[in-house]
């Protein structure tokens, strides 16, 4: 077991949490991406950014992509658990950090896959009040049978603490192998006896892939503070969001890095959520298979 480090929050959060972020505690890059620095020690290294240098989001937006894969929900993912919620009765829902399902996809139960050329990118989910003090993050990679038939191999599990204010719940993932399908459930611990059929949860869909010739070269000459833009321009979605919260958890009073992640937020219709604490909790790894 390993813990991911001490916790990060950005924004108005919960003066428990430690505000200077540690290595492993914020989200890291491929280091194909970013040449000479480690995975883990590149943001505690960020410089502050430069005024005429950085490109910012909030100038750009997010784009989605016109045509995006898509796949089944496994019934009940998306389950709201009254149980979860202050009063053990008003209707609960987590939100992923992600651009809205195509409405074709939404129609037949599907939804989108996101596309990342990062290695480690980070899942982001919106967590409202609620009595839970713990989620379960796992990470299964899924194949496609000849008969056509979809078989998931949970790989590992993060244990997350959560703080007692709501908000928006980063989680760095371990290295995704390019060319696969991942498939995550972040799940909350909301019944003291153990008796999950309750509990809130929610689940996206990630795959790695390489990127081109041209968005490689742009990707290893631009500075960390530009990464943000050019992967939003590329229409990456996971990268775009995690490069961005980097920079957000090492410099957490930057004003124009919180118009920024509000713009972002916003573009995918998700601004109802832009101004919660961003929160980097000291999430339990644990691998589930040898």
């Amino acid at each position: 077991m390993a813990l991911l480090g001490a916790g990060v929050v950005c924004g108005d959060g919960a003066q428990s949490w430690a505000i200077a972020p540690t290595p492993l505690a914020v989200p890291s890059l491929s280091p194909s991406l970013l040449p000479g620095r480690s995975p883990h020690s590149w943001p505690s290294e960020l410089p502050s950014p430069l005024p005429g240098r950085r490109m910012q989001v909030a100038q750009l937006g997010f784009g989605v992509r016109p045509s995006r894969p898509a796949r089944n929900r496994i019934g009940g993912i998306t389950r709201g658990g009254q149980a979860c919620s202050p009063d053990g009765a008003t209707a609960f829902k987590l939100l992923p950090i992600v651009p809205p399902t195509d409405p074709d996809a939404a129609a037949q139960g599907k939804i989108n896959v996101e596309q990342t050329v990062s290695e480690s990118p980070t899942v982001f989910v919106y967590v409202p009040p609620t009595v839970a003090r713990q989620a379960r993050l796992t990470m299964a990679i899924a194949t496609d049978t000849a008969s056509g038939r979809t078989v998931e191999e949970v790989l590992y599990e993060y244990i997350v603490p959560l703080p007692e204010q709501p908000g928006v719940i980063g989680i760095p993932l371990q290295p995704l192998a390019a060319g696969r399908l991942y498939h995550w459930v972040f799940q909350l611990q909301c019944d003291p006896t153990g008796d999950r059929s309750g509990d809130a949860l929610t689940d996206g869909w990630l795959q790695r892939v390489e990127p081109n010739s041209s968005l490689s070269l742009r990707l290893n000459r631009s500075a960390p503070q530009e990464l943000p833009a050019l992967y939003a321009r590329s229409g990456f979605w996971p990268d775009t969001v995690t490069a961005l919260g980097a920079l957000r958890a090492a410099n957490p009073d930057d004003a124009a890095l919180m118009a920024d992640w509000a713009s972002l937020l916003s573009s995918v219709k998700l601004g109802e959520v832009s101004s919660a604490p961003l929160l980097f909790p000291p999430a339990e790894y644990r691998p589930l298979q040898e």
